[in-house]
């Protein structure tokens, strides 16, 4: 097949539930703590290049390369995703850190889905969600986090 073309501050302070249930990549304990992200925080907008689709009657490939900005408490990124459209589930990008998935919406449209998972302590781990509709001409642009958990 041919490829066509400072709010974790907060957010720490009010958590005071702890764990030791470990979360799976996709799904999160029941004693998560979820917040609106922060739209004007940079580390809260990732940047995707070179997003290419190929589709075939047996489904669609993509790859992209996606980067995060670094804060005092979020870690940056910058890794390139690669998957198909038959995945039920997020997939590990090249940075294990990140998992992307895609979703057909109306054609000529995707739903372009990331997650971005990371650990300050063995028993704090933090999660930050994001998407975007976009068509499959559209090489670059940004997904703004929509949803934060973690878990401390």
């Amino acid at each position: 097949m041919h490829l066509s073309s400072s709010f974790l501050s907060a957010f720490l302070a009010i958590l005071s539930a702890t764990t030791t249930t470990s979360a799976t990549p996709h799904s999160l304990p029941k004693t998560a703590v979820r917040l609106a992200a922060d739209p004007t925080n940079p580390a809260l907008t990732w940047h995707v290049s070179n997003f290419d689709i190929g589709c075939s009657p047996g489904g669609c490939v993509y790859s992209f390369n996606i980067a995060g900005t670094a804060s005092a408490n979020t870690p940056g990124f910058n890794t390139t995703c690669n998957g198909t459209s038959v995945q039920d589930d997020y997939v590990a990008c090249k940075d294990n850190a990140v998992l992307a998935q895609i979703e057909p919406a109306q054609y000529p449209n995707w739903t372009v889905k990331a997650q971005h998972q990371w650990r300050e302590t063995e028993w704090s781990h933090y999660y930050a969600f994001g998407e975007r509709n976009v068509t499959e001409a559209l090489k670059t642009f940004t997904i703004t986090v929509g949803e934060v958990y973690g878990v401390a």
